[in-house]
């Protein structure tokens, strides 16, 4: 079944105040199944890994709700970090998760084992949502499994086809928020140096400079006269012993 995204926003304060969080609420379980993909994550029992994903999924989803999300929404961000969470322990074919492939997390939370075709489906819904917000920090959820390396029904080939469908997710993620800097406080006020002066560290350097060029002339002249006159005192010891 294909999971339906709230057609309308909330508030305008609460627009604000959610985002471009809701994937920022999901982050320690993509790092986990990333690590996992990598082969950087060790799971002695899968058990009890899966007794840790559930209650860090309930985590991301309580914290997704304190920022204004819309249970709807926080449903297709845990069905996208579930898929790229099984997809990467069944890649893995470690003995440890030998009965994850009967009952994978994505069966037990969402009672099927196909999230590689709905995964797909849900961001071609995705898609054709009027741009806004809510639909850009939708579609980063997605965008970032894709980038972590989810391929579902691509694990075997078409993987033009794949590169396609990030790029369509990208691009409406900007088109909504365009441009946007790493963070807040990235960009640098046009007046910012005139107002300041130019850079406070320019005029010591400048001195520093100058004065090692200084050193550097005097010292060549010091031990160029020291030379010379330790050469001619040479010359005059030599030519008075007649040598």
């Amino acid at each position: 079944m294909i999971m339906q995204p709230m057609a309308t926003a909330a508030s305008a304060a609460s627009q604000e105040r959610r985002r471009n969080n809701l994937s920022l609420a999901f982050q320690e379980l993509l790092v986990v199944s990333e690590r996992l993909r990598s082969n950087r994550q060790q799971v002695p029992n899968a058990e009890a890994f899966r007794q840790q994903v559930r209650e860090a999924l309930k985590l991301a989803e309580t914290e997704a709700l304190r920022q204004g999300y819309a249970p709807e929404e926080i449903q297709h961000a845990v069905f996208a970090c579930v898929a790229y969470l099984d997809e990467s322990i069944l890649n893995l074919r470690l003995p440890v998760f030998a009965d994850w492939p009967r009952r994978p997390l994505q069966e037990e939370l969402f009672g099927h084992h196909v999230a590689g075709e709905i995964f797909f489906q849900n961001v071609q819904k995705l898609l054709t949502l009027p741009d806004s917000h809510q639909a850009a920090d939708l579609l980063e959820v997605y965008h970032l499994c894709l980038l972590l390396g989810f391929a579902g029904r691509y694990s075997m080939g078409a993987r033009g086809e794949l590169r396609s469908i990030a790029e369509q997710v990208a691009a409406k993620i900007r088109r909504i928020r365009g441009v946007e800097p790493f963070s807040p406080t990235a960009g640098v006020p046009s007046d910012a140096v005139s107002r300041r002066g130019g850079d406070p560290l320019i005029k010591p350097l400048l001195f520093g400079a100058i004065a090692f060029v200084l050193l550097t002339i005097g010292l060549f002249v010091f031990y160029s006269f020291t030379l010379g006159s330790g050469v001619s005192r040479l010359a005059s010891i030599a030519a008075g012993r007649g040598i």
